[in-house]
């Protein structure tokens, strides 16, 4: 399989699975058949890795507060993409108006689908905006930050947002060198802040299914 799995745990992922999907399974749908529909879908149906591994029906306490550095292209991925019973949008940084504007509007298809889409129509109201990010960085109810930069500026914002006390998810790729690579990872260690990087289709069941069949 395409995911460092013991059999162990491609057996309970199995079962996880059947279980999430309930009825469909029972009508021998194989996972792979399953999972080609859900790619030709548009992955309209709501099955994801969550239900492969098993956590997608945990309870959770309070969303985590979160910023957004960088509103661009692929920062308006993630916010269309996120589920705020996880991360609560608080506060975004972006240098560049055209952003500002569709962060909060979205687009009318694909992905980017916006904060109003999420938070509602007064977004704006809820939502701080900072064109500096060091001034994001400040806001102690800030727990998190999601960077989604220019390649060159992962390390050295990275690296900020965890020695001012925020967890971060990095937009691939990690970094502009591997040097810069372990300068993250060690700032992660000192500060005791987590750092994982948006490599999100390592465990893409989408791609793991394929190769495995």
């Amino acid at each position: 399989m395409a995911l460092d799995m013991t059999p162990e745990q491609k057996e309970i992922g199995k079962a996880n699975f059947h279980r999430a999907v309930g009825e469909l399974s029972q009508s021998g749908l194989t996972r792979r058949d399953f999972m080609k529909g859900l790619l030709a879908a548009g992955a309209a149906v709501p099955v994801s890795a969550a239900a492969y591994y098993g956590y997608d029906h945990l309870k959770v306490g309070k969303p985590v507060r979160t910023g957004l550095i960088g509103a661009g292209d692929e920062g308006g991925v993630l916010i269309g993409e996120h589920n705020p019973k996880y991360l609560e949008f608080i506060a975004y940084s972006d240098i560049r108006p055209s952003n500002q504007a569709r962060i909060f509007k979205g687009e009318p298809t694909g992905m980017r689908k916006g904060f109003n889409f999420h938070y509602g129509k007064d977004a704006a109201q809820k939502i701080k905006r900072y064109e500096n990010y060091r001034e994001l960085l400040e806001n102690k109810d800030i727990e998190a930050v999601v960077i989604a930069l220019p390649l060159h500026l992962h390390a050295r914002v990275a690296i900020e947002a965890m020695k001012a006390g925020k967890h971060v998810l990095c937009e691939k790729l990690m970094a502009w060198n591997i040097t810069q690579c372990k300068e993250m990872i060690k700032a992660g260690d000192d500060t005791d802040r987590i750092l994982s990087i948006g490599h999100q289709r390592h465990d893409s069941m989408l791609y793991a299914h394929a190769v495995e069949g």
